[in-house]
């Protein structure tokens, strides 16, 4: 008898162990992004040190890994033409107007976990974007979810797609795109329980929820959801009464039985926009949103076992008796929040971290900037005693866990990051904006595999390539556009080209080597000047010469209607040689007035004899 409970014991504990190690969803499991212990978990690492392997990730898609045994699982989307691709930073007003150009491939990758090799991929669809997008978002922004039978792929405004554990198609659901909030897009990961996926995309035109077969991929049903500015993925709350689906709403926070029907709703006065995920903790369902520019930007943590309208008639959250507690003001725009041990804490997309206790919701402390400062969009994880926060420059920042706020690390990989990591058994995945890294501790990579990823590597956020073309670091310029960088990018949405910045600092090499890789002379500012504009009127003349050569016109006007013959025609004076020294602060450089002076005429005679 002894001896069969001791195996039924090992048996349990197998199975159990197994389970942890596996990352079925976005954040994990349970979504809060916290994991087991594991001793070779690392705390540190750089692109070299406490590396497995990295696997090179074509196209772009801000997708999370998950994990199922010894397979990694991964979406990406491939264009076949350069468009505008995501940057960083803090974006308050529209998305980008207009769908990305040219045929595009929506891919689904299975990684072996172990080593990095790509055991299949698959592409689900193929086609042209018929929606636009968020700046800093792709086509590939839902996470996929698995059971352990299949893996469900969702590209929120194409289509839910669902393929056996070794890649084979099973069936698939179209998904007619709807126009949504300001452009942003589809961005909700789908989540499964029993047979049954769930999926929710709020949008302007027709919101909803839905529920498909995970075997046949029927639909068992579909609810309309009065909702147009939530992002959030859902969470499956198993709790001690049932099951139930926890989705936040900007106008109303609701629960679905697992057949569709509302359990129970509140109005939370949400923020303008609803992008953290809800997540389960400590028996409570925690929900929360915090658009940057809303006064209130509330956290709830939520008991089980409410029906109906909970929203309490005097306004005071607090005296609702299924809302455990509530904060006005301490939720993040862009990130989830993290529960690990006895505290919640909250990232800001700005850089600050505050804690409060998870079980009451009084403030353990406010709020602390990271140093060195650093914008974010991916959510903390947690494990080892300690939360990592990965900022958008690919530098994670290392805190202690508990009631002080302590940096103890922070650990460079120098790539643009937006995505959540996963984390199973003894091996940290990270996707970054061109590859998936697997950090465990004590692993390296060997030379002739750095050398393969240094040349491969994107720019973080195209800071990189519009540096090099400021400073003429011609070799940076020329590794970036070999990695797919678009020659005709522009800074931001709507800034400068490469060639107008490398025109406005006199970087000739960098120049010539623009126009050779296809630069259009004719791409101007958001202020309507061209690179032959900045060039003449920074006293550029080798610039100015290059540029006529490749077809530049010297009478194209700017907003201003100033032509670059019109900058540069006006007899020099104190007044002038003050404009030139105001605006050295705000290109970053030192002028040369002698030289300037001097050289003007110089250009305007070319200019003129040009335009003849």
């Amino acid at each position: 008898m002894r001896r069969a409970l001791a195996v039924l014991l090992l048996f349990t504990f197998s199975v159990s162990g197994n389970a942890e190690d596996n990352w079925p969803r976005f954040r994990g499991s349970d979504g809060t992004g916290a994991a087991p212990d594991h001793s070779k978990l690392p705390l540190s690492w750089t692109n070299q040190e406490n590396v497995a392997w990295v696997a090179d990730v074509p196209g772009w898609g801000w997708s999370c890994p998950i994990v199922w045994e010894d397979r990694v699982y991964l979406t990406t989307v491939v264009s076949e033409q350069q468009n505008l691709t995501p940057s960083k930073g803090l974006y308050l007003g529209e998305g980008v107007r207009t769908p990305a150009k040219g045929t595009h491939h929506w891919v689904v990758y299975c990684f072996d976990l172990k080593s990095g090799k790509t055991v299949w991929k698959h592409t689900a669809h193929t086609g042209e974007p018929r929606v636009p997008r968020h700046p800093k978002s792709t086509y590939a922004a839902e996470t996929a979810v698995t059971d352990g039978e299949r893996v469900y792929v969702l590209f929120g405004d194409v289509g839910l797609y669902c393929y056996d554990m070794d890649g084979n198609p099973e069936w698939s659901v179209s998904i007619e795109a709807r126009k949504t909030f300001q452009d942003y897009g589809a961005a909700a990961s789908p989540v499964v329980h029993g047979d049954q996926v769930f999926v929710v995309y709020d949008n302007l035109e027709e919101s909803w929820i839905a529920a498909y077969d995970t075997k046949t991929g029927q639909e068992n049903w579909k609810q309309p959801r009065n909702e147009t500015h939530t992002w959030a993925t859902p969470m499956v709350w198993q709790n001690r009464q049932r099951t139930e689906i926890v989705v936040p709403g900007r106008k109303l926070n609701r629960s679905y039985s697992l057949n569709g029907k509302v359990l129970w709703s509140f109005d939370g006065k949400m923020s303008n926009l609803v992008i953290p995920s809800p997540f389960t903790a400590h028996g409570m369902c925690y929900i929360a949103s915090g658009y940057i520019g809303d006064s209130h930007r509330p956290t709830f943590a939520i008991r089980p076992g409410a029906t109906g309208d909970i929203s309490p008639e005097d306004g005071d959250y607090a005296s609702s008796e299924y809302i455990e507690w509530y904060q006005g003001r301490s939720s993040p725009y862009n990130p989830s929040q993290i529960v690990y041990g006895d505290y919640l804490y909250t990232l800001y997309d700005r850089g600050f971290l505050t804690c409060h206790d998870a079980r009451t919701g009084e403030e353990v402390y406010g709020k602390r900037r990271f140093t060195p400062t650093a914008s974010f969009t991916s959510s903390p994880f947690a494990y080892n005693g300690h939360l990592f926060f990965l900022s958008e420059d690919g530098l994670t920042y290392v805190v202690k866990a508990g009631p002080e706020f302590e940096i103890v690390g922070r650990n460079k990989l120098g790539e643009l990051c937006m995505s959540c990591p996963a984390i199973s058994g003894e091996r940290l995945l990270i996707r970054t904006a061109g590859r998936l890294y697997c950090m465990t501790e004590g692993a390296s990579l060997s030379e002739g595999r750095l050398a393969e990823l240094e040349a491969g590597r994107k720019a973080e956020n195209y800071t990189d390539f519009w540096s090099a073309a400021r400073t003429g670091n011609v070799k940076e310029v020329a590794r970036l556009l070999k990695s797919g960088m678009d020659v005709n990018a522009r800074q931001g949405r709507r800034g400068a080209t490469a060639l107008a910045t490398a025109s406005m600092h006199g970087q000739l090499p960098v120049a010539e080597l623009l126009l050779k890789n296809g630069a259009d002379v004719k791409l101007a500012n958001p202020d309507g000047n061209t690179p032959l504009l900045l060039a003449s009127f920074f006293g550029r003349a080798e610039v100015v010469d290059l540029l006529l050569d490749h077809g530049a016109n010297p009478t194209t006007k700017n907003r201003r209607g100033e032509s670059p013959i019109d900058v540069v025609s006006a007899d020099w004076s104190d007044e002038l040689a003050g404009t030139y020294r105001g605006l050295q602060n705000a290109i970053g450089a030192k002028l040369d007035l002698e030289q300037i002076r001097k050289v003007r005429p110089v250009i305007l005679a070319k200019l003129k004899d040009k335009a003849e």
